[in-house]
């Protein structure tokens, strides 16, 4: 990997935009029935960063925050729906984000530890084939 760009991404409608400083530590896709309902696909996909490498550069006061499972909340953009961030609550430390809403200036992989979590839960029609390493737990 090369020297890291900074990634910017926003929801839908821009009322929210942030900022990834660091590359992610790892990149997953959740198949648990909460991440396919929430996403409306067959898998929700997170970046992990440290919290001090997410700046939220406008809207923060346009985020709402949905509590699905203890200890994850969901937060969305109150104008279009769009979900940029999950919290783990107590953990102060990593910040959660969705690589699908941001603008990566490169082709390459954006973290080494890519994989699928929670493949039990996924749906019974789709064959994950990419070849990523599959996790039953988070």
């Amino acid at each position: 990997m090369g020297t890291f760009e900074p990634v910017h991404g926003r929801c839908q409608c821009g009322a929210v935009a942030f900022r990834i400083t660091a590359p992610p530590q790892k990149v997953y896709h959740c198949h648990c029935s909460m991440c396919r309902r929430v996403h409306g696909a067959m898998f929700g996909t997170y970046g992990v960063v440290a919290k001090e490498h997410l700046v939220i550069e406008r809207g923060r006061e346009n985020l709402s925050r949905y509590r699905t499972s203890p200890p994850w909340a969901r937060l969305f953009c109150r104008t279009c729906g769009c979900q940029l961030f999950l919290e783990e609550q107590g953990n102060d430390t990593t910040a959660f984000f969705t690589p699908g809403t941001c603008d990566w200036p490169s082709a390459e992989a954006p973290a080494p530890g890519m994989d699928h979590c929670y493949v039990g839960s996924k749906v019974p029609w789709y064959t994950i084939g990419d070849g990523l390493p599959q996790r039953e737990a988070a």
